[in-house]
């Protein structure tokens, strides 16, 4: 018996003739228009952490695992719920995300019993 391992994209696939190319962790990624982030990284060979991302159902950024850097703007917003753009230049591991996601998680097991 083999056990099929299927690629879960975290967010639902966008096909639209508008194609956009951005730059994340350095790799050049060129998606339909309306992709998210976070797809277009699993697209490109990067998997970037997730607990409620699935390519099942439209994305809605309540785990906040899935945080990522992009150069130019504030803040660390969330891969799932936000859209590629065209040169766009997206980070998805440094050590301000690690730290920003070893503190969500501390959040979830506090307040999980753990026995």
């Amino acid at each position: 018996m083999t056990l099929i391992q299927e690629v879960d994209y975290g967010t639902p696939q966008r096909i639209a003739e508008t194609l956009v190319t951005l730059e994340i962790d350095g790799k050049p990624v060129t998606v339909s228009r309306g992709t998210s982030i976070m797809r277009a990284a699993v697209e490109a060979g990067v998997k970037v952490p997730k607990l409620c991302a699935t390519d099942n159902v439209e994305a809605f950024g309540s785990c906040r695992l899935c945080l990522v850097e992009i150069e130019g703007r504030r803040g660390t917003p969330a891969s799932c719920t936000t859209l590629a753009e065209a040169g766009m230049k997206v980070r998805t591991q440094s050590p301000k995300i690690a730290k920003l996601r070893r503190g969500v998680m501390e959040l979830y097991i506090s307040d999980h019993p753990l026995d």
